[in-house]
């Protein structure tokens, strides 16, 4: 299939190209890099733009064929006359003339491949400067000491192309496939041809041919083993050459075994072969852990040498890597130790169920569910016992597999002959139970039946440690923090200590117990350092770390810890989640944009896994937030009933929030009294259920619309939750009350120290409005534009933003003045400046002063300075 494909990320370079065509003291462009990355493609679109210029361009292609005859790259513009010793003179005639009379650009493709004549040609038209040339040069190649000279006899500008960045090949994914590429997929994608334009035309081409990379409810996404196209992978092989037999075996061990320590790779191949494989480029030593890896040059040529290798010596080839592998000082790293059971189980080896339980394990901490399955049934399936099977379970529950994990769960429940392992079953149940089958009262009942059956204390505070935090995601903060504590109170596997804290923090956030919430959240990081699923349960409880943080008014810490999450999930089987801390992170902060942006398209990205960790909720909840203070009623309201359509039962402790979210889509639809209402009966609901941290968040709620009632109930509050956030909440709702307009200058200003850009927003816009009440047209312009100011800052659109907007009454003139009166500089320094007389300046001084209502210069140039 032939694809459109635009280009993408090298405007940088194209401009560098423009500017050298039009440099009067430049001769012309080298554009050098890789095989593949796009230096023909560049070359020929910068010729076309001089086209549509007026240029006369020509483009001419080097190969190794034509270079064995005179002029054989330029045969095109040799005609019957030229002959003798003129021919020169006549080359460069036909190449320089135009006929329109404008300047004259030539591109020659592989300049390293130009016959002699060829590259004297070239060089004669640089001395003579009658044209500008654009050359592109291949890495790696010799250089003929008549091409050398081209560029030496004037000056050239060089351009070192690198591949693209993982961004600008999603761009580019983006633009050619016409849609969103699932990150799973662009990951993939990247991390196969490494930025390579060339490789990736082809590998894409030949997976939407083939139906494994396919558009599915506006994402595409990849599925299957990449099968490399015919044609590229005869441009691979001959890029590779004819390898001797002990080189071969280098690459073909890499192909199945990358990286290798140098050591290690040395020891079961010949080490003169491997250094021949650097000296060819088909490989590259990589020191940046501190020991020396050899890795394959690129990852395709790894993948064509196993496409062409028999079934058998793969095979075997495993085996010897599996068993190096073994023998190395980091066998059991954890990377390693999957690497190790992996090639073992493709291998002739005899298998071993311990090295592939412990494997699996370590393909879960990786957060690579799919690969930890398959390992888990290889455990399973050599006579690896309950503890294999229990894993098994666990690797279907997570993959979302709710009625097979049920089945499975059922079977091994029967089988179960120790409290643990009842423990452990029951804890899987009921976790399937909850969250793929949206069943919380079924779940808690497995969970309480299990723990009347069990009297071994430590399978009851396994148990306990889940009830926790069921307790946390239903929103019942006393009873998680409680039962976690329970949990907590004596030895647990480091699995289900990190779970409980898990728990801990959920309860703590809701109760706003902040300084306890870090405690709590280090020590749950711990324990799920070491845990066998520690990559999952860090995960869950950064998201509710980062919510704590958020209730309690430390954004920025809310935003670190999400990041932090973000990165230990870009490089798994599930990126999303960290997408979805990220971009919540941000709709905290005010980031609307880059919150949509990253919650918009980790929602697409989920939609082949259904509701799995009730993710796809959290998702859609901060977007609806997101497009409603965005003042985007319509798609708010949208988004409004597919959230209502896709509730969790589980994620109770998310009420206050959807409560919110539908104050704020009526406030965009400019229904104010009843987003107060809605605003109220959140912040009633969270009372009840226990939850003053975000009672605080729903009274400020209000306050952001106008509403100060809240003032009493917040001032009680600011003795329950700490952080910021309740003071600052509590002096907004009284100031509003009182119609202190200072004072909430000062509140806006807070909110905006903490990273609470749209609550900072509002506070400015009724302080605009309590100054204008009170007549005060100077102050209230200045909060308007304070206000307008963090709002294109954060792109909301709020209803106090709305109602306090009031463009500056300013002529062309005025504005520019007052503009350099910000900058500090006098009436006689704006007047020279402006070619006007220093009298006419402070005219218009005085008259913008008095349109605005400003006393003084100061107040008047602040008017601008945001």
């Amino acid at each position: 299939m032939r694809l459109k494909w635009p280009l993408t990320g090298r405007n940088e370079e194209l401009a560098a190209i423009d500017a050298a065509m039009s440099d009067t003291d430049s001769c012309g462009v080298v554009i050098r890099g890789a095989a593949g990355v796009g230096k023909s493609r560049i070359a020929r679109e910068a010729l076309a733009h001089a086209a549509e210029e007026g240029c006369t361009t020509h483009w001419a292609v080097a190969t190794s064929s034509a270079r064995a005859l005179p002029l054989g790259a330029l045969a095109t513009w040799v005609t019957p006359g030229m002959d003798g010793p003129q021919l020169v003179r006549l080359m460069v005639d036909a190449l320089t003339s135009s006929s329109a009379g404008g300047a004259v650009i030539i591109g020659v493709d592989d300049v390293h491949l130009l016959d002699d004549l060829s590259a004297f040609v070239l060089h004669q038209i640089v001395r003579r400067r009658t044209a500008k040339l654009v050359l592109t040069l291949r890495d790696g190649e010799t250089v003929p000491a008549g091409v050398q000279e081209v560029w030496s006899a004037g000056e050239f500008h060089r351009i070192d192309l690198q591949p693209l960045s993982y961004d600008e090949t999603a761009r580019l994914l983006h633009g050619t496939l016409g849609g969103v590429i699932d990150p799973a997929a662009g990951q993939r994608l990247w991390g196969l041809t490494h930025g390579n334009a060339l490789y990736l035309h082809h590998t894409v081409e030949q997976e939407v041919t083939g139906g494994r990379l396919v558009p599915e409810r506006g994402c595409w996404r990849w599925t299957g083993n990449i099968t490399v196209a015919p044609a590229l992978a005869e441009l691979i092989e001959s890029r590779m050459g004819a390898l001797p037999t002990t080189v071969a075996e280098v690459i073909d061990i890499l192909a199945v075994g990358e990286p290798m320590d140098i050591r290690l790779l040395a020891h079961v191949t010949d080490p003169a072969a491997i250094e021949d494989a650097e000296t060819r480029s088909l490989i590259t030593l990589d020191n940046s852990d501190g020991a020396p890896k050899v890795r394959l040059a690129h990852p395709l040529y790894g993948e064509v040498r196993r496409e062409r290798a028999p079934a058998i010596r793969l095979r075997r080839l495993r085996g010897i890597v599996a068993n190096t592998l073994a023998a190395g000082a980091d066998r059991d790293d954890l990377r390693v130790l999957v690497r190790r059971a992996t090639l073992a189980l493709d291998s002739d080896l005899l298998p071993e169920p311990e090295l592939f339980l412990s494997a699996a394990r370590s393909a879960v901490q990786l957060l690579d569910m799919p690969l930890a399955e398959r390992l888990a049934r290889a455990a399973v399936d050599a006579a690896g016992g309950m503890p294999a099977q229990i894993q098994h379970a666990y690797c279907v529950v997570w993959s979302s597999r709710a009625t097979e994990a049920q089945q499975e769960l059922a079977a091994l429940a029967d089988q179960t002959q120790t409290d643990l392992d009842r423990a452990r079953v029951a804890t899987l149940r009921g976790h399937n139970t909850y969250w793929s089958l949206r069943q919380p009262t079924t779940a808690e009942a497995i969970l309480n039946a299990a723990d009347a059956a069990v009297s071994d204390p430590l399978a009851k505070r396994i148990l306990a440690a889940e009830r926790a935090a069921f307790h946390a995601d239903l929103g019942r903060p006393a009873a998680a923090v409680q039962t976690a504590a329970a949990a907590l109170a004596g030895q647990l596997p480091e699995q289900d200590a990190a779970l409980a804290s898990w728990a801990m923090v959920g309860g703590l956030a809701m109760l706003g117990r902040v300084g306890e919430l870090e405690t709590a959240a280090e020590l749950g990081q711990k324990a799920a350092t070491v845990a066998p699923n520690g990559s999952v349960l860090r995960n869950g409880l950064s998201y509710r770390h980062m919510i704590g943080l958020k209730l309690a008014g430390c954004l920025h810490d809310a935003e670190l810890v999400a990041r932090h999450a973000w990165h230990d999930t870009a490089d798994t089987w599930f990126p999303f989640s960290g997408e979805v801390h990220l971009g919540l992170a941000h709709l905290a902060g005010g980031r609307i944009a880059e919150a949509l942006s990253r919650l918009q398209a980790a929602l697409t990205a989920l939609e082949p896994y259904g509701e799995f960790g009730g993710w796809p909720y959290r998702c859609r909840l901060g977007i609806t937030q997101a497009l409603a203070l965005a003042g985007d009623a319509p798609a708010a309201r949208a988004a409004m009933t597919e959230l209502d359509e896709n509730q969790h039962p589980g994620l109770l402790f998310l009420a206050t929030e959807l409560t919110l979210a539908r104050a704020w889509v009526a406030a965009a639809e400019g229904s104010l009294t009843e987003a107060v209402r809605i605003a109220h009966t959140a912040a009633n609901n969270a009372r009840e259920a226990g939850q003053p941290a975000y009672e605080v968040l729903a009274w400020q709620t209000a306050a952001q619309f106008g509403d100060g009632s809240g003032a009493g109930r917040l001032l009680e509050l600011t003795h329950l939750v700490e952080g910021p956030r309740a003071d600052l909440a509590a002096r907004f709702a009284s100031a509003l009350g009182s119609g202190n307009a200072d004072e909430l200058v000062t509140v806006s200003t807070g909110f905006e120290e903490i990273g609470d850009l749209i609550a900072a927003n509002d506070a400015a816009a009724h302080a605009a409005l309590t100054y204008r009440r009170n007549d005060q047209r100077g102050s209230a312009l200045t909060c308007s534009t304070r206000a307008e100011a963090l709002a294109q800052e954060c792109g909301a659109v709020t209803p106090a933003l709305r109602q306090a907007a009031q463009p500056l009454p300013l002529t062309d003139r005025e504005r520019e003045i007052v503009r350099l009166l910000g900058q500090g500089l006098p009436s006689r320094a704006i007047a020279e400046r402006l070619t006007l007389s220093t009298r006419t300046v402070e005219g218009h001084i005085y008259r913008a002063m008095a349109k605005t209502g400003t006393t003084n210069r100061d107040d008047l140039a602040a008017l601008l300075r945001r």
